[in-house]
């Protein structure tokens, strides 16, 4: 999806990488940088994972109720357009969104998410993640190319403002040169104001861990619980707590 009202601001930051003394036990750790057309941006590859920091904006796309006509959705409506065409909802053969006709959320747009079940109807809203129900992070193409992240990877997002964190899914790829979004319910993991419309933080407190080539793949979807159930095995798997304390600076 693409952000367009501007009321939270994107923050791409600076890596807080640890001192060497921090890293002596650290294998396989090396400092890369993203080219983003304004900037470059730092990450720190660590045995196949990759790090950085950002804030979190937060994210309504795949929500049954995430935008709908006259701005009554979760989100602005503003918010699934792309210079001023809408990218982030159902269109019809008219090229304009579709309605829901029936059940709970009648009347709201359809809002997608790039990953879908490939088996599922597009005009079905289960075919999408729901970002009320399941913790997911959004990437931007320029990370996903030299990075090779697959939808459907799995990551350890981390507060390190409060020490609160949760697996979550890589879910929508987002706009070139933006960094640091994520879902409701990761933002309500993480202990932030989970409003689409004026919640999340730009502060780069948010620390992402991203394991490349850990999910089932583009086609399928997981519910919160597998995301978390499978997210914990590949990062005891990369050597958990205690490689990631050894190669970084959260504490």
């Amino acid at each position: 999806m693409v952000r367009k009202s501007g009321v939270v601001t994107i923050v791409v930051c600076c890596l807080a990488v640890a001192a060497p003394s921090q890293t002596r036990s650290c294998a396989g750790s090396e400092v890369r940088e993203v080219a983003f057309r304004l900037a470059t941006f730092p990450v720190q590859k660590i045995a196949g994972a990759v790090l950085f920091h950002a804030g979190l904006y937060v994210d309504a796309d795949g929500a049954p109720n995430a935008y709908g006509p006259n701005n009554k959705g979760l989100d602005f409506t503003a918010n699934a357009k792309n210079g001023g065409r809408f990218t982030s909802v159902v269109l019809g053969p008219d090229g304009q969104p579709m309605l829901q006709r029936s059940g709970r959320f009648k009347g709201f747009y359809i809002s997608t998410t790039s990953l879908r079940n490939a088996a599922g109807s597009a005009q079905a809203t289960e075919t999408y993640l729901n970002a009320a129900k399941v913790p997911y992070f959004v990437l931007p193409p320029e990370f996903i190319d030299q990075f090779g992240v697959t939808l459907g990877d799995l990551a350890l997002v981390t507060n390190t403002a409060n020490g609160r964190s949760a697996f979550a899914i890589f879910a929508d790829v987002g706009p070139r040169g933006k960094i640091g979004e994520g879902s409701i319910a990761l933002a309500h993991a993480l202990g932030l104001d989970s409003n689409p419309r004026n919640g999340g933080t730009s502060k780069p407190n948010i620390a992402y861990l991203v394991f490349p080539g850990s999910g089932l793949g583009p086609g399928k979807l997981r519910t919160a619980k597998q995301v978390s159930a499978s997210g914990a095995r590949v990062f005891h798997k990369w050597g958990g707590d205690r490689r990631l304390r050894a190669c970084s600076a959260i504490n």
